[in-house]
């Protein structure tokens, strides 16, 4: 796949949300999800900490592509 950005090829790969310094001071607990938010919508969440999804990595420039289960985010309430 090619970058959106600059054109190199990407590396394929997943995304998930992993533990770090918070989920140590959580009991293990890790209370992230990833979220999107447009100007003209409401935040709506994309990833959540159970989720894996594919996805593709530029190492060139750094942009990384997810390709999520969630569909139809446009057309939800604002």
């Amino acid at each position: 796949m090619k970058c959106s950005k600059c054109s190199n090829e990407m590396v394929e790969g997943s995304v998930h949300i992993g533990g770090g310094v918070r989920t140590l001071f959580t009991g293990g607990i890790n209370l992230g999800n990833l979220t999107f938010k447009a100007p003209q919508w409401k935040e709506h969440i994309v990833q959540e900490t159970s989720d894996v999804w594919p996805a593709h990595y530029c190492d060139n420039c750094g942009a990384v592509t997810i390709e999520t289960a969630r569909r139809g985010l446009s057309t939800l309430e604002s």
